[in-house]
Order: structure tokens, then sequence, then C-alpha cells
């Protein structure tokens, strides 16, 4: 069986169409070009979709993280002990300023 992802282009409504140019238009204009009462297929496949990549993240030993996992990781509060920062939202303005004039 050959899944989507093996497919260079895939055919839409007898236009050729690459699959790393898709855009959200295109893909509410073909849903909308079904009838409605597809549209349950439509959904299913989308969970089967996303059934695979949950698996795939499982599998791999990644998942999503959540803010709570932020806050309790060693990142937040890395800076807290320079003195050079001050205002972070003022220097974060700072860097970038510096940045857009290199």
């Amino acid at each position: 069986m050959v899944s989507i992802a093996d497919w260079s282009m895939i055919s839409t409504g007898g236009r050729q169409m690459s699959v790393e140019n898709v855009t959200e238009k295109q893909v509410l204009e073909e849903l909308l070009d079904l009838e409605p009462s597809r549209w349950p297929e439509v959904l299913d496949f989308i969970g089967y979709l996303k059934e695979q990549d949950s698996r795939a993240r499982a599998k791999s030993g990644t998942r999503e993280l959540m803010a709570r996992d932020l806050l309790e990781s060693r990142i937040v509060g890395l800076w807290a002990d320079r003195d050079d920062i001050g205002n972070s939202l003022e220097y974060a303005r700072r860097l970038r300023r510096e940045a857009e004039h290199r």
C-alpha cells in the first residue's frame, strides 16, 4: 500500500497539485466541492491521520509538551541571576534593534 506521503503529486479534481504546496484554502475548496453527505468520511480520514501521527510520536519517544512541562523545566528562570538584562521586554527589543542594524 502506498501512503500519501510517498506520492510527489496528488490528483485533485483532475488537477495536479504538489503535496508540499497544498494550502488551507485549497483544502477547504476541495471539501466544499464534496457533497456534505461525504464530510463524515473526510473527518474519519483526518482522525485516521491524527492517530498515525500520535502513534509515530509514541514510537519515536517524543510527546507534545505542555505548559506544566516548561514550568517544571530548568529553562524557566535560566537567566534570573543575570544583572545585564533588567527588564526582559526592553532587553528583547534592544536585541531585535541590534539584529536589524547588523
